[in-house]
């Protein structure tokens, strides 16, 4: 049976409404300032970038909160852009080991 009147379906409350809006803004923002996005992860507030870019927002002091996580492949470095968590890895390479003689 279908139901005689329509009644929009809501699926966001105003919380997450505001949080996807604002992550939106700050994709946006990013765009239009020439960074490539690699992922977008609206669910967990985070954007994936190239570390050109990500390197270049650092540069450009346009983020906050840097943060450098090593592992055993690559670094993941994490920063705050418009309250987005912004997130890009680089590969370790040989020159990022010393050698103690």
């Amino acid at each position: 049976m279908a139901a005689t009147e329509q009644r929009p379906l809501k699926v966001l409350n105003a919380a997450l409404a505001t949080s996807l809006r604002d992550f939106n803004a700050a994709a946006r923002h990013l765009q239009a300032k020439g960074v490539r996005l690699l992922q977008i992860l609206p669910t967990e507030n985070r954007l994936v970038i190239s570390p050109e870019d990500g390197e270049r927002l650092q540069r450009e002091r346009l983020t906050e909160g840097y943060q450098r996580h090593g592992s055993a492949g690559s670094t993941r470095y994490t920063v705050l852009f418009e309250g987005v968590t912004i997130e890009w890895r680089t590969p370790i390479s040989y020159r990022d080991f010393q050698t103690i003689h």
